[in-house]
């Protein structure tokens, strides 16, 4: 009975992660550029489906009155057959810090036509300028008629591997269509708080000198109780 409840269980949780990716695919087509999407958080509820639309610019999405956010509730309930959906729009504090963001604001530079090292400098400088640990972008495809080219820009503390690349690193992904043909874009970012294992400080000898006093006093009175209880134990046989 178990296995077939927690079938069940997978299921649900499989069907609900499909239906957010096909939303957030849904979105990604529908939203302008200018609004600046990055993603959503699907929740189901009691009463319906509570969907967390984050943007660069909530005010694109909103519309006046709330009019586009109607509009577009509509829309994802009629197309993806949602009972009660609740959109809720919110803003990205930080866009520097959103890899995805980034990789499509390359994307629309190299599709205006600005060099890509311009374009990749003045991106990396804003990302670091926001207190990045570091940042990787890689730009390739055919930037030029004749062949095609990879470019590769870093700067600050990059991580490859391990769990610290899949917690603290955020990727974003991104295409450009120019003349010559189709730039992939990828940035990813190491974020500001991250906490490496081989990372740590040593503190001056004034600093921790208090601390060692009363840890050698400490370990002192353990040795003197110590030893009297081994003192006493042995009174004890003696005496027996």
């Amino acid at each position: 009975m178990s296995t077939i409840s927690g079938g069940s269980v997978q299921s649900r949780i499989i069907k609900q992660m499909l239906l957010k990716l096909r939303i957030d695919e849904y979105l990604r087509k529908r939203l302008p550029p200018i609004a600046g999407y990055v993603g959503i958080e699907y929740t189901p509820t009691s009463i319906g489906q509570r969907i967390i639309v984050y943007a660069r610019n909530p005010k694109m999405i909103v519309g006046r009155k709330g009019r586009r956010s109607r509009d577009l509730t509509r829309e994802i309930k009629e197309k993806f057959n949602l009972a009660n959906p609740q959109i809720e729009v919110k803003r990205i504090n930080k866009p520097e810090l959103n890899a995805q963001l980034m990789a499509e604001e390359i994307a629309r530079g190299l599709e205006r036509g600005i060099p890509v090292r311009r374009m990749a400098y003045s991106v990396m400088n804003r990302i670091m300028a926001e207190n990045a640990e570091g940042v990787e972008i890689r730009i390739g495809g055919k930037l030029t008629k004749r062949r095609s080219r990879r470019y590769r820009f870093a700067v600050g503390t990059l991580i490859h591997s391990g769990e610290p690349a899949e917690k603290y690193i955020d990727v974003g992904k991104a295409a450009a269509l120019t003349k010559t043909g189709i730039i992939g874009v990828k940035v990813s970012i190491v974020k500001s708080d991250i906490k490496l294992p081989d990372r740590f400080n040593i503190l001056p000898l004034s600093n921790v000198e208090g601390k060692i006093e009363r840890l050698k006093t400490e370990i002192e009175k353990m040795a003197e109780e110590l030893v009297k209880e081994k003192e006493e134990e042995e009174n004890d046989a003696e005496t027996e």
